[in-house]
């Protein structure tokens, strides 16, 4: 290493820091050289030659946090620079979570899989059919963040079953096994499943058994947003566990939570469920550190108001006896408080206002009851309205973010504009620019629940290792140089529900694959992120 440092010069080199190297051991002191897209030593390096160097006296040199669940799929295309996530340290963000991905569908049945997944819409053209159409769309645009696909099982039976609520055929099932496959072949990671969303929901454990072999074959990675996170939450983690064990899958239960207040403290049960198989299987979790969720608005609708799509959806809305059947259905839910729940994004400009606004707030507006207001705002945007519901209890959340199976995950749904656009911003959830530092801030800092190392763990080498990314994840020589530079006393979120927007504070640089993305607090324009297929990096 001193050899080296001697005879060669790096292009940065970062000194006086002390090193979180992402393997869950303590901090130590040592510097960082960078040549190229690599880390090219780790040592004793002061006084070794560079074209750059960066101070890093007080502060942690860390590697690149790795966001394992986003919805960004179709948002990177539309605003690539990705501000939300550099600014907070994320490098690296995982695409096609819960069931959903634009890719694989048939030109029939496009334009009702992007009305159904508006939440991941983008304002952009959906053209693609195969899965290496959308990533090579994602190459040509330059990310400024590495991209990891998986395949969301919505669009997969979307696109051989359709959208109707009835069990696959043995045909359609091999037809979807061999998609997936394919998918596979051109860069997925795996599949992802969406339980609560149709058509998703329409899928029985015997289907994701089958699908998820296809995945464990290859190695590859099995997420699934559960059937159900409230009343029937024990049993839901119990039909996950089953597949991933019948499949030999290795498991990944997406932002794991005990929603609506009757269900706080189940995950104390379901926990103790994990960790049993945790001892003979490759199962984890992720979480982040709010209270609030955030989804479409009509997931408040009953499952059967949903089938066939949000056409059928729209339909049903139109005719008053079904109208009131779904409006009862909502009335008669006792665990719903119309103030637990925020209008977030609309795409009519006339409705704009009503962002960041509780449901009982616009029903005054609007001169309706609750249960109408619902219905109304998903007839008036087409279904494309989101929420965010206040649905979780803090000491769950921190027991769940502390457990050392649970990994780091954002669960954001878009990509706001850049600081310097003029583009209007959407009403977002804060953990859009906050998940990441407020795990510094308030589990690691304030609550001590974690230490430093074991935090900066769960968002970076356990989760390359999850995901089986290879040279990602940690601070070592030959490991891509996806690297994070900040001040423990000072990192913090300042995204609030008020004010969703504002940057996280703290962080001074942010390197992906070699290149500055954030130097000194500020955004440098770099795109030098890169599309990981399955297998290639």
């Amino acid at each position: 290493m001193v050899e080296l440092s001697r005879t060669r010069i790096f292009d940065w080199l970062i000194v006086n820091g002390q090193v979180i190297d992402g393997t869950g051991k303590p901090p130590f002191f040592a510097d960082v050289g960078i040549i190229g897209d690599k880390i090219a030593a780790v040592g004793q390096l002061f006084h070794a030659q560079a074209k750059s160097r960066i101070d890093a006296m007080g502060k942690f040199v860390v590697p690149g946090f790795i966001d394992i669940h986003t919805h960004f799929d179709v948002a990177l295309l539309a605003q690539p620079e990705a501000y939300c996530s550099i600014s907070q340290g994320v490098t690296t963000v995982v695409i096609g979570n819960c069931g959903h991905s634009p890719v694989p569908i048939t030109e029939e049945r496009r334009s009702e899989l992007r009305q159904l997944l508006s939440a991941i819409e983008g304002g952009v053209e959906w053209r693609w059919a195969r899965f290496s159409d959308f990533l090579d769309s994602l190459e040509s645009t330059r990310t400024s963040v590495n991209v990891v696909p998986i395949v969301g099982h919505c669009s997969l039976r979307a696109n051989v079953v359709g959208f109707e609520n009835r069990p696959a055929t043995e045909g359609e099932l091999k037809a979807m096994q061999k998609l997936l496959d394919e998918c596979m072949d051109e860069g997925a990671w795996g599949l992802s499943s969406g339980l609560i969303y149709p058509p998703s929901a329409f899928a029985d454990i015997d289907e994701l058994v089958a699908l998820t072999e296809v995945v464990a074959k290859r190695g590859g990675l099995y997420s699934t947003h559960m059937r159900s996170e409230s009343e029937a939450l024990v049993t839901a983690v119990t039909e996950a566990l089953q597949t991933a064990l019948k499949s030999g899958v290795k498991l990944q239960i997406s932002h794991h939570k005990a929603s609506r207040k009757p269900n706080w403290g189940k995950v104390s049960v379901t926990l103790q469920l994990i960790e049993r198989v945790a001892l003979k299987h490759d199962v984890t979790f992720d979480a982040y550190p709010y209270t609030a969720g955030s989804s479409y608005l009509a997931q408040l609708l009953p499952l059967w108001a949903l089938e066939g799509g949000s056409s059928a959806l729209l339909k049903r809305l139109k005719d008053p006896s079904q109208r009131q059947q779904i409006k009862e259905a909502l009335k008669s839910d006792e665990t719903l408080d119309w103030n637990d729940i925020i209008v977030a994004s609309v795409v009519s400009d006339e409705y704009r206002p009503l962002q960041g606004r509780t449901i009982s707030e616009v029903a005054k507006m609007l001169n309706l009851s609750p249960s109408e207001t619902v219905l109304h705002l998903i007839e008036h945007e087409r279904n494309a309205v989101t929420m965010v519901w206040f649905v979780m209890d803090e000491r769950d959340v921190e027991r769940v973010l502390a457990h050392p199976l649970c990994l780091v995950g954002s669960d954001a749904l878009t990509i706001p504009p850049a600081p310097n656009s003029s583009q209007p911003k959407p009403y977002v959830h804060p953990r859009t620019y906050g998940t990441f530092p407020k795990v510094f801030r308030w589990l690691v800092r304030e609550r001590n629940k974690l230490s430093w190392h074991e935090a900066v763990s769960k968002m970076t080498g356990k989760t390359a290792g999850k995901l089986g990314l290879k040279n990602r994840g940690l601070i070592r020589e030959g490991y891509f140089a996806d690297l994070v530079i900040f001040d423990p006393e000072a990192i913090a979120d300042q995204a609030s529900y008020e004010n969703p927007h504002l940057p996280a504070k703290g962080i001074d640089w942010v390197f992906i694959n070699g290149k500055p993305a954030l130097a000194e607090g500020q955004p440098t324009g770099e795109r030098n992120g890169r599309v990981l297929r399955f297998g290639s990096d």
